[in-house]
């Protein structure tokens, strides 16, 4: 016997239903709760994603910055080692005389 579909407006009488239509409801029942359950997971992996990108693009972000500290204290030691060679000519300058 066919009962009536269970809609919002509508509801079907399970004390009428046959086994295969309560398996079905709860079928769908189960579905219905893990549809929000799936979308929690997949969102939770893009969130994971995304916060991984974001700690690269600061590692990277980071690395950038350090080279080129790296290259402007290369460059101050090369200017020290200058100065520090003309101070030693002038010394012995000082000397001669």
């Amino acid at each position: 016997m066919k009962h009536k579909a269970d809609t919002p407006i509508a509801l079907a009488n399970i004390t009428q239903m046959s086994l295969e239509e309560h398996e079905t409801l709860i079928e769908k029942i189960r579905e219905r709760r893990l549809a929000p359950v799936r979308e929690y997971a997949e969102l939770t992996l893009l969130q994971a994603a995304a916060k991984r990108e974001g700690l690269e693009e600061g590692l990277a972000k980071q690395l950038e910055m350090f080279k080129k500290e790296l290259e402007r204290a290369d460059k101050a030691i090369d200017k020290l080692d200058t100065r520090a060679r003309k101070l030693r000519v002038i010394k012995l300058d000082l000397e001669e005389l």
